[in-house]
């Protein structure tokens, strides 16, 4: 595998650093961004996001997938919609892709990538729609 395809995974430098959110490289299509978002749901993403930002990278990565974060794998639809918004000079040999829930439950979903400290958020699933059958 070249350094182009590096897989999805989690930067190791940077678990004991807090999880910082960054919003630069989210989505500002109407369908993946924060302007569809209801009061009530952009309050379950802040409160959600205030939750996370006490956390440090280990603590985050090592939650259960409910409360977690996904890896995104390599070449699947959804990796490949973060990698288009990714502007990271860095996305030429790292590539750390996610997406995680506002709710245990939930189908309300955070798509971005890890850039040292940083969640850069790129897309917002307010509905669950995003590649699910």
């Amino acid at each position: 595998m070249n350094g182009l395809q590096t897989p999805s995974k989690f930067d190791l430098r940077h678990t004991e650093s807090r999880v910082v959110f960054d919003i630069c490289d989210c989505s500002l299509n109407k369908q993946y961004s924060f302007y569809k978002l209801s009061k009530e749901q952009a309050k379950k993403f802040i409160d959600r996001l205030c939750y996370i930002k006490k956390m440090n990278w280990k603590k985050f990565a090592s939650l259960p997938r409910e409360t977690g974060i996904t890896v995104e794998k390599p070449n699947s639809e959804s990796f490949n919609m973060i990698d288009t918004q990714n502007t990271s000079e860095r996305k030429l040999v790292e590539k750390f892709y996610f997406h995680f829930r506002v709710g245990k439950t939930s189908t309300f979903r955070i798509f971005g990538y890890q850039l040292n400290e940083f969640f850069c958020l790129t897309h917002i699933d307010y509905n669950g729609k995003f590649h699910h059958p």
